[in-house]
């Protein structure tokens, strides 16, 4: 067709033409050649087999009786001839010179790279996949998180000798094998996030719009598991089984320990687990995990506020009635006080499930990324503590400087090449875990009227559900069968508190103190009818002063905030018992 086109003298449909034969042909001699690279993948795996498992550390010195043992030369011998022949395979597309067809050139060093890049793909993507699958049975926790462990440790060995073949091939081929590792392990996490956030997505990013894929390395997708359908790909069933290992149905988190525990005390999920969770899927995959349970947070917190203004606007008049009846919160409620409570949270216990369903899995999914964010933490700051200091500086900086640039010019709007670099910085700092969770703004909404009482009542009428654990330091559930624990009810309520006004926060803190303080006059009142003893915290108050403390301090709210609510020595004498 090209020699008619030249007799008609069409230039254009003449380039189109050669264009479209030219990739054919570059597509052919890519997958001739993509033999090459497959083969050498094989050796370097063998080559990383015979160094990880079959040579033995050389110490510093070595006894002239043992220096035989640590010689191994047969493992040597077959290491030299297994690297000769990778030398040989890496030769052979090296010494190829660059062919034009075309337009288009053909770099045999490229050819090779994209080669290496698709196999390293396909080896990554394979052992994610195979190895994140778990098999989840609440009655049988310990065993499953062993079953856990033990995936987690096979992943990372896999991984580990993945970095290692490719580190070890750029000595040969001139190839920067460390950065080709990072690169497409982030794509792949990117891509199997982008996929697995679409679940939570209006407007869906499909495969072949992925910003991830390439035709030269494509990423493969698998089918969903029987085990977890639900989930899209491995990176949803890591963190749909962290879910399930963190239910605060079953288990108890320690803020001391910083984990999850059973109530015998065997811990389920720790820093131990994330640390090895790292290693498994690397601090990408880590940041990962972050991006889908932040997903999960602002999806749980739509449903929540779906459901404020579909029923319990509702019940607006009701909670109406009730803020009047507790207005002003410094003053104790009229006549009896305690009965007011009683009856308040009996006339809203309807609403009390799904506001404790909602804080209940924000508060986990919180408490996870705050695991998460220290072990980013603290690998930034062993592994690469020069670019966190500058990243810190950086951000300091931007900040500085987006504050006199909107008092200088009385304009909030920022210009779109700031916005680009602040995003560019964001991204480097949520990677290295830097920022507080809990302090997180995942909502952009109106204020919803009623919303400080219903959550104060909320603790009023769950806190005689809980009792408090000197061991976890934590309030825990009185009773088995209650579905609740402490803290990620604590860390629910600051989470869905900080997306609104601080005035929000400082009303709750308000009518808990409020309730402290009608608690005390009213047992102070009963004991001076029947000349007792001196009155003394009832426990349900007790379990309200304790969760209120505990707000504020995951909030980051000063203490001198809640001595205006209640009075500090009552704080004190809840702390020495």
């Amino acid at each position: 067709p090209t020699a008619r086109l030249r007799q008609i003298k069409s230039q254009s449909a003449l380039n189109k033409v050669t264009d479209y034969y030219a990739k054919v042909i570059v597509s052919f001699i890519r997958t001739v050649l993509e033999i090459v690279p497959v083969s050498v993948f094989a050796i370097l795996m063998e080559i990383v087999d015979i160094k990880e498992r079959r040579l033995k550390q050389l110490p510093v010195k070595v006894e002239i009786d043992n220096l035989l043992e640590y010689a191994q030369l047969d493992e040597r011998h077959k290491l030299a001839m297994l690297t000769q022949e990778l030398s040989i395979f890496t030769e052979g597309i090296l010494a190829m010179e660059k062919t034009a067809i075309g337009r288009d050139v053909i770099n045999p060093r490229n050819i090779l790279e994209d080669g290496l890049r698709k196999e390293l793909v396909r080896q990554c993507c394979a052992a994610l996949h195979h190895n994140l699958q778990f098999q989840f049975n609440i009655d049988a926790l310990p065993q499953h998180q062993a079953a856990c462990i033990r995936s987690l440790s096979t992943l990372a060995g896999r991984m580990d000798g993945f970095r290692s073949a490719i580190e070890y091939i750029q000595d040969f081929i001139d190839i920067p094998g460390l950065m080709m590792w990072g690169e497409e392990v982030a794509r792949i996490i990117g891509y199997n996030v982008e996929q697995e956030a679409n679940k939570y997505l209006l407007k869906k990013v499909f495969d072949f719009e992925s910003k991830y894929q390439t035709a030269a390395a494509p990423i493969p997708n698998y089918p969903r598991t029987e085990s977890d359908p639900l989930c899209v790909n491995f990176m949803g069933r890591t963190v749909s089984t962290l879910l399930k290992m963190t239910d605060a149905q079953t288990t108890i988190f320690s803020r001391e320990c910083s984990g999850w525990f059973l109530a015998d005390g065997q811990e389920v999920c720790g820093f131990r687990t994330i640390s090895l969770l790292r290693r498994a899927i690397g601090v990408c995959g880590l940041s990962g995990i972050d991006k889908l349970l932040s997903f999960r947070i602002m999806h749980e917190l739509h449903r929540f506020v779906k459901f404020f203004k579909t029923t319990v606007k509702k019940q607006g008049v009701l909670l109406e009635q009730i803020r009047d009846g507790l207005f002003p919160e410094w003053r104790i409620p009229a006549n009896d006080s305690i009965g007011f409570y009683a009856s308040a949270t009996k006339k809203t216990e309807m609403l009390m499930m799904p506001v404790m369903t909602c804080l209940r899995r924000v508060g986990q999914a919180q408490l996870l990324r705050k695991m998460i964010h220290n072990e980013l933490q603290t690998c930034a700051r062993i592994d690469a503590s020069k670019l966190q200091h500058t990243l810190s500086t950086l951000n300091e900086a931007i900040m500085s400087n987006a504050m006199v640039s909107c008092r200088t010019t009385n304009d909030n709007v920022l210009s779109e090449k700031s916005i680009n670099g602040i995003q560019e910085v964001r991204d480097l700092i949520d990677t290295m875990g830097e920022g507080d969770p809990i302090s997180t703004a995942f909502l952009q909404i109106d204020p919803l009227e009623g919303l400080p009482v219903l959550l104060a009542l909320f603790v009023i009428s769950y806190m005689p559900k809980f009792k408090y654990d000197s061991d976890f330091g934590a309030l825990v559930r009185s009773n088995e069968g209650y579905p609740i624990d402490g803290w990620p009810v604590v860390v629910g309520m600051a989470t869905l508190l900080k997306q609104f006004h601080p005035s929000y926060t400082d009303s709750v803190l308000a009518y808990l103190g409020q309730y402290v303080r009608s608690s005390i006059y009213s047992s102070s009142s009963r004991k001076q009818s029947k000349k007792e003893d001196a009155p003394h915290l009832s426990e349900t108050a007790t379990h309200t002063l304790i969760f209120a403390c505990h707000l504020c301090s995951i909030s980051k709210v000063p203490r001198s905030v809640l001595y205006e609510k209640i009075p500090q020595y009552l704080i004190e004498i809840c702390a020495q018992h």
